[in-house]
C-alpha cells in the first residue's frame, strides 16, 4: 500500500511538473497577442493623431521635442511600427510554436511597456491637440 502511494505521488508530481513547464504556452500566447493587437491601434492611433497635427496647422516642421520635429517623429513611428508590431510580426508570434513561456513573458513585457508609454504620448498629444484648437 505505501509502495502505491509514493507511485502515486511521483506520477502527480510528475504530471504537475510536465503541465507547468513543458506545456504550450497556449494561454500566455493569447495573451500576448491580445496585448499586441491593443498596441498595434494604439500606436497607428497616435501616427494618426500626429498627422492630423501636421494637416491642422502646417506643422510638419513645428519642433516636437528639441531638435525633432513631428514630420521627423512620425518618420521614425512609422518605420518602428514596421518592424515591431506590423501585421507580419503579429503572424510570427502568433504561428511560431518554438516560444517558450519564457520567451512569451518576455515579449510580453516588452509590448506592455510600449503601450504604457504610447497611452503616455497619446494623452500629451490629446493634451496639444486641444490647446491648439482653443488657440485657433
Amino acid at each position: 500500500m505505501e509502495i502505491f502511494i509514493g507511485l502515486a505521488g511521483l506520477i502527480i508530481a510528475w504530471l504537475t511538473y510536465n503541465k507547468t513547464f513543458n506545456s504550450k504556452p497556449d494561454e500566455e500566447r493569447n495573451n500576448l497577442l491580445g496585448i499586441f493587437i491593443a498596441t498595434q491601434k494604439l500606436h497607428l492611433e497616435v501616427q494618426s493623431i500626429i498627422q492630423k497635427y501636421i494637416d491642422d496647422n502646417d506643422g510638419a516642421n513645428h519642433q516636437l521635442y528639441p531638435n525633432i520635429t513631428f514630420q521627423q517623429y512620425l518618420i521614425v513611428a512609422k518605420e518602428e511600427y514596421e518592424k515591431g508590431l506590423s501585421d507580419k510580426v503579429y503572424q510570427e508570434l502568433k504561428t511560431n510554436k518554438n516560444y517558450t513561456k519564457s520567451n512569451i513573458a518576455t515579449f510580453q513585457d516588452m509590448i506592455y511597456t510600449q503601450h504604457n508609454a504610447l497611452l503616455q504620448f497619446r494623452s500629451q498629444l490629446l493634451f496639444l491637440e486641444s490647446s491648439t484648437q482653443i488657440e485657433n
